[in-house]
């Protein structure tokens, strides 16, 4: 009888074992994985999906949420600004990100909100920003990037005469790791292609002085 239950205990430990390997196949198995050129509601450029894959070592990523798309952040920045201009601005989140393929838990978040002229002027002097001739003002470390830009557009009443000022933010929640100044890079060019689909969505004259490319010219 002991010989016959170790026998059967055998049989059944490879079972319980295929069994458990499933299980967690499965758990972890992400069934919203995407493309890079899929994230934050196809707001990324070739050269930005490139950066996306090169700054989080990935290939595939999944969307934690999406409140409100491109179009969304527009529609909501241009009630905002229509309501009460930049004095009580909120943040709208473009997209949540996270590599489905990083055990490091990379995700990255990108968020828009109204900005002022005093902001835009003087915000963002961490001594670890680089500052770049992008738009209005550009700034970026390795897991932070900033971009100011101003918008006159019929849908942000008055502008045409005072242009708004849209800021845009990518912040990592882990810091990355690799050459800080292909990181910086990489986190603007990421950035500037979602504020220009942002702006075209906005309808900005001449697309907000954005560029179809960043030129990573510093400012001294």
């Amino acid at each position: 009888m002991r010989q016959a239950g170790v026998v059967l205990l055998a049989l059944l430990v490879p079972l319980v074992l295929v069994a458990c390997d499933d299980g967690k196949d499965e758990s972890d198995r992400s069934k919203d994985s995407v493309s890079s050129k899929q994230l934050c509601d196809g707001a990324l450029s070739g050269d930005a999906g490139q950066a996306m894959e090169a700054v989080s070592g990935a290939n595939e990523f999944s969307q934690l949420s999406s409140e409100d798309g491109v179009q969304g952040v527009a529609e909501s920045i241009a009630e905002e600004y229509s309501n009460q201009g930049a004095a009580t601005a909120k943040d709208h989140s473009l997209c949540q990100v996270y590599s489905s393929q990083s055990g490091a838990g990379f995700d990255l978040e990108i968020t828009y909100s109204l900005a002022d002229e005093t902001s835009a002027a003087v915000g963002g002097e961490d001594p670890d920003f680089a500052k770049y001739e992008i738009g209005r003002k550009a700034l970026a470390k390795v897991d932070e990037a900033v971009l100011y830009y101003e918008c006159a557009s019929n849908k942000l009443p008055g502008s045409d005469s005072s242009p708004a000022i849209i800021r845009g933010e990518l912040k990592h929640r882990h810091e990355p790791e690799g050459n800080p100044q292909k990181l910086r890079e990489n986190n603007l060019t990421i950035l500037h292609s979602a504020s220009l689909s942002l702006a075209k969505n906005l309808g900005c004259e001449k697309n907000g002085q954005l560029l179809a490319k960043p030129a990573f010219t510093p400012v001294p």
